[in-house]
């Protein structure tokens, strides 16, 4: 039901195509390697952690109708973790745990939930701004339960948009 661990042999394998096919490879950096390059970016999948929500929602990124997603921000905080940036990049995962493209921020924004607005539930392709209040009040309660907080919806949320850089299903073998 839940999405597993993607194994590490799949994401090497994904992560060497990705940067030749996304041409970051070809960013110059010292002694011909950059950091960009050098490290494998993390691996997620997106929505509420369950294989369908995660399939349609990685579909929805692969072709260009879901170009953003949000997190809850309080929970980055009880767990002291850093913001996502602008520029990091991600593998993201189907339902099934395979990586099926690569993504970077090309913006992030902390924007309160109370003040979502009808733009940010569009980018993120899943329907109109009630629908996605709904939905996410659920997935965020959840997430404020988990890191032994209260959801708060005054709090602030993390709009991550991002571009796809390399997508697997273009990939010619």
């Amino acid at each position: 039901m839940y999405v597993e661990e993607p194994s590490p042999e799949d994401l090497t394998a994904f992560w060497t195509r990705a940067k030749v096919r996304s041409k970051l490879a070809e960013v110059p950096g010292v002694m011909g390697v950059t950091d960009v390059v050098s490290m494998e970016p993390p691996a997620f999948s997106l929505g509420d952690g369950t294989r369908s929500c995660a399939s349609k929602l990685a579909l929805l990124a692969v072709h260009g109708d879901k170009t953003a997603t949000s997190s809850y921000a309080p929970a980055y905080d009880a767990a002291n973790e850093q913001y996502p940036q602008v520029g990091d990049l991600a593998i993201l995962l189907d339902g099934d745990a395979n990586p099926v493209a690569l993504i970077r921020n090309r913006q992030v924004d902390l924007i309160p939930f109370n003040e979502i607005s009808e733009d940010v539930a569009q980018a993120e392709g899943e329907g109109d701004l009630e629908h996605w209040r709904e939905e996410h009040t659920r997935v965020f309660t959840e997430d404020a339960h988990a890191a032994g907080i209260e959801f708060d919806e005054t709090a602030n949320v993390v709009v991550e948009y991002f571009d796809v850089m390399y997508r697997v299903d273009t990939d010619i073998a």
